[in-house]
């Protein structure tokens, strides 16, 4: 699992019970100033390191008169005054495109400042509730991990989830739980699994129950980031038990109310509700006594997978949406038409395994201040900017894109900076300042944590042998230096505007030039020292003008990728001893003397062949094999969507074994194109699912029938009684020998595989033919009848020779 702060983030809470009284009576309705006129910039910064972010928020925030009561689904800003959307992204693309913020790993990781706050473990006393559902967001993603492990090792062939950073955040309002995460599909394993773990609808603690490998925990982590994580889980699981067993939550040892605690205990034993963010009665979910104690998932229907509705592809499901988790709760709150009044009488709080990433953070605060959420409580020490965030704001919550918040991305990039996370051990520095609630240091942006975690608490929780659970301290072993600090994510690189688009072209002369320098000129052949030569000229056209790679790149006959590289090469190191060969491609105007080269290797039954179109012959059969494999549930399946009654493409590794022998066979023997026999199968148009079935299991299974057969002898046929008579409606298709079989019928063994000459055993009262593809066709000598062998027993087939259908009867 790599856990880089690459676009999913999370929580952290900045204040204690003393800074949230002191928030809540800062936030009256009375007209605030829209910006700080007339602070110094000294004054301004002095003002962020005392009180933190959120005291600059507020100055920035508009609050007008009356605002506060009714729907708060819009700014204070009035729609006569309200600019464009896409005006406001703008503007926002203007200010983070440039200093302060640099980009970090090529935006992979987002772009922040040069320096960040490092923030220590400390106490959260007075944020209890926001603690918990930090804790148990973390513990639910790693449930969500587990599960999918769990998924892959039940169906290998399934796309590997871990492939996008997945996160969590909860939501804690009218004293129940909203959890999401930013792919539909972590939830949707993560239940998916429970059912067939439990046999029903789980409750949350027995979802938690799933947990992930301890390799695949620290897959991509540093040995010190892997034993961190550990550390907080294993704290967290601590302090989970202590709320199952009703011990913690109440207000114990030094700790006040925990209001997460309490729901987390209501209901034990309730199943999760999974609710999308369009349902109907979202609105009485969130906001109805009886639902009260709950815990929802939460889905966003528009983010599954839809079938591209042009192109080439055109049928083919697109690659699943996301929406950052802080998002997907906010869309929730807004699609559900919960007023700020509905949700004023008790805690609210957004908290999860990440901190906000700015975009985030900026919809939060706007939420509280401009929409009347007073009682909103979050993390304001915020992540990296990434675009992607921004837009799918503008895309899904577009009534929050005005000049409001503009001003909080002003006052995120332009009077503050970035946050991370110390590791659970360490302690704050002399150094270290108290800032929003806890100490915070200013490091260099290159150690910054590679992980947006939000920062542990300095407690854990410890168990008597008879189960009684005491609040502790952790010990911090550690305390931070630069000279022993882990290296972070490293130095960010300067944020350029885009360049302007190149359109210079070469003259008829310089492209003349390249050309005979780097492919030869007058029946000579280009040299190292004429190549180097182009290196120099391409390298200066492409820095000094406007010209494109791909134009440079038609001039010497490579394309822009490989020019590219070439010139990225020589900009790093300078020419190479080794100067790539010339392109294989005619001089312009020229026809090609050139000789490719194969490109094969290895051994020969390795080597990839494309295979012939699937014709009338493997159609029929794939057809018989499937017939006589009836009582599968994916031979039904197949019935269903090759008639047109549904709709969508089946999974070929749940296809029976014998089946896929058969494909594997027809591969081998006929060199049947892959991609035409999934098609034909409704496993995909490109074939890439059924290539990785008919290699992990279709070719062992061919192998193991093949080995039966040559093993089986004479007395085997004895078992096999000849079927009692039925009407001879078909005439006899197939002449005395092989040679003159059309091919048109043919199935697979289920048990014994016939598909040789030598391998198939005669059976009495039958006459044995071997159509071309090495199918056994047993002709029943009293009634002509055909016969394939299938599991065990003789199958009847007959056809249609007008459309090909072939019709089994088993006996």
């Amino acid at each position: 699992m790599r856990q880089r702060q690459t676009d999913h983030r999370g929580h952290e809470r900045r204040q204690g019970h003393a800074d949230r009284q002191h928030r809540s009576a800062a936030r009256s309705p009375s007209p605030l100033p829209r910006t700080a006129e007339g602070m110094t910039p000294a004054g301004v910064r002095a003002m962020n390191d005392a009180a933190g972010n959120g005291a600059v928020s507020r100055v920035l925030s508009v609050q007008r008169a009356g605002e506060g009561s009714g729907s708060g689904r819009r700014s204070g800003r009035g729609a006569a005054s309200r600019r464009n959307a896409d005006d406001v992204m703008k503007d926002i693309k203007a200010e983070v495109d440039g200093p302060p913020l640099v980009s970090y790993a090529a935006r992979r990781q987002g772009r922040a400042h040069e320096e960040f706050w490092m923030r220590f473990p400390r106490f959260k006393n007075g944020e209890e509730a926001e603690e918990t559902l930090h804790e148990t967001s973390a513990l639910l993603f790693d449930s969500m991990k587990g599960a999918q492990e769990r998924a892959r090792q039940d169906d290998p062939d399934r796309d590997a989830e871990d492939a996008n950073n997945r996160e969590v955040q909860g939501m804690l309002i009218n004293d129940r739980l909203l959890f999401a995460s930013n792919f539909n599909s972590s939830i949707d394993t993560l239940v998916g699994q429970g059912r067939q773990v439990y046999g029903h609808e789980p409750s949350l603690q027995e979802l938690l129950a799933f947990q992930q490998s301890q390799e695949g925990r620290s897959h991509g982590l540093h040995a010190y980031e892997a034993a961190n994580l550990e550390t907080k889980l294993a704290s967290y699981r601590r302090k989970n038990a202590a709320i199952v067993t009703g011990q913690r939550g109440a207000g114990e040892q030094g700790r006040g109310p925990d209001p997460t605690a309490k729901v987390l205990q209501a209901q034990l034993d309730a199943p999760v509700i999974l609710v999308d963010v369009g349902d109907r009665n979202l609105h009485t979910m969130l906001t109805s006594d009886k639902y009260a104690g709950r815990v929802f998932l939460l889905r966003f229907a528009e983010l599954d997978p839809r079938p591209k509705m042009m192109g080439k592809n055109k049928g083919q499901p697109k690659q699943e949406e996301s929406v950052h988790a802080e998002q997907k709760l906010l869309i929730a709150l807004s699609r559900a038409g919960v007023d700020p009044g509905q949700a004023a009488s008790k805690p609210l709080a957004v908290m999860g395994k990440y901190r906000p990433c700015m975009g985030c953070a900026a919809a939060l605060m706007y939420h509280r201040n401009q929409m009347g959420f007073r009682n909103l409580s979050f993390d304001e020490n915020y992540g990296h900017y990434f675009q992607g965030s921004v837009k799918s704001l503008k895309t899904h919550l577009t009534h929050i894109m005005d000049d409001d918040y503009l001003a909080y991305i002003k006052q995120m990039v332009h009077r503050d900076v970035t946050s991370t996370p110390a590791m659970a051990h360490e302690a704050a520095p002399a150094g270290a300042v108290h800032r929003n609630g806890g100490p915070s240091l200013r490091v260099p942006g290159r150690l910054a944590a590679r992980q947006a975690d939000v920062t542990p608490s300095a407690s854990d929780a410890e168990f008597e042998e008879d189960g009684t659970y005491t609040r502790v301290s952790r010990p911090l072993q550690d305390t931070w230096t630069v000279d022993t600090a882990p290296g972070g994510i490293g130095k960010g690189t300067a944020t350029h505007k885009v360049p302007r688009r190149r359109t210079d072209k070469l003259t008829e002369a310089q492209a003349d030039q390249l050309h005979g320098l780097w492919n030869g000129a007058a029946g000579a052949d280009a040299t190292n020292e004429s190549r180097r030569q182009a290196i120099e000229l391409l390298f200066n056209y492409h820095r000094s003008t406007t010209m494109s790679l791909k134009h440079l790149g038609e001039a010497v006959d490579l394309s822009e990728n490989r020019l590219g590289s070439y010139l990225t090469r020589y900009d790093q190191e300078g020419h190479w001893t080794h100067t790539p060969q010339r392109s294989n491609k005619p001089a312009r105007g020229a026809a090609s003397t050139t000789t490719a080269r194969s490109r094969k290797k290895g051994a020969v039954e390795k080597q990839f062949t494309k295979g012939v179109p699937l014709d009338r012959a493997g159609k029929d059969t794939i057809k018989a094999a499937i017939r006589g494999l009836s009582g599968y549930d994916w031979c039904h399946d197949w019935e269903r969507r090759h008639a047109g009654r549904s709709s969508g493409d089946l999974n070929p590794t749940k296809a029976p074994l014998d089946l896929l022998a058969t494909l594997a066979r027809l591969r081998r023997d006929g060199n049947y194109s892959v991609s035409d026999m999934s098609a034909y199968l409704h496993t995909g148009s490109n074939g890439d699912n059924l290539r990785k079935a008919l290699n992990r299991k279709g070719k062992e299974r061919l192998a193991q029938i093949e080995g039966d057969s040559a093993a089986a002898s004479s007395s085997q046929a004895e078992q096999y009684a000849a079927p009692a008579p039925a009407q001879a409606d078909y005439t006899d298709h197939y002449a005395a020998g092989p040679s003159s079989h059309t091919g048109h019928y043919g199935g697979e063994s289920s048990a014994t595989g016939a598909g040789y000459p030598s391998q198939a055993p005669e059976v009495p009262g039958f006459t044995l033919h071997i159509d071309p593809f090495g199918q056994a066709i047993y002709i029943e000598d009293d009634t002509g009848h055909h016969y394939i062998r299938v599991g065990g027993r003789m199958v009847r087939f007959q056809t249609s020779v007008d459309d090909g259908d072939v019709r089994m009867s088993n006996f």
